[in-house]
């Protein structure tokens, strides 16, 4: 009885074993393909991943649709109004941009550490590069790093 349940089980472990050594089989080549991709995107003198790229591609068009209301001298602090948009969840309104703190009011800033729309839009009245506002880990360098 105690070497047919030995059995039974030698059997189940060695088919879950080979399950997952073809899945990490298949996990290398996909992450060796994927590194390969973005060394060759790199090369090609691409600075930031696809993903950076679109959302600030998103936050572009949206500054149409913002005003700046007051501003201070050095350029730091910011109170834009925002006219509705149809495609966000949170109400439009008022927002507060803190540039030298890295703070917007809508949270995208803080939580992703990424230009949003407020930020872009304040960048571009004081001169500043927004991309100044971007953290390191969004540039494609960074990203390539996992696979070497």
């Amino acid at each position: 009885m105690t070497t047919n349940l030995v059995e039974l089980i030698n059997s189940v472990l060695k088919k879950s074993a080979n399950r997952c050594a073809s899945k990490i089989n298949i996990s290398n080549a996909l992450f060796n393909k994927r590194g390969r991709e973005d060394i060759t995107i790199l090369a090609s003198g691409q600075v930031y991943t696809q993903v950076l790229n679109k959302a600030i591609e998103d936050a572009y068009r949206k500054t149409n649709t913002h005003t700046i209301l007051e501003f201070n001298q050095c350029g730091t602090w910011f109170l834009i109004q925002e006219i509705i948009n149809p495609r966000e969840v949170r109400p439009a309104g008022d927002f507060t941009i803190r540039l030298d703190e890295k703070w917007c009011d809508c949270d995208k800033f803080q939580k992703l550490h990424m230009s949003c729309s407020h930020v872009v839009v304040s960048c571009k009245h004081v001169h500043h590069e927004y991309k100044n506002y971007i953290h390191p880990v969004y540039t494609l360098k960074s990203v390539s790093n996992i696979y070497i």
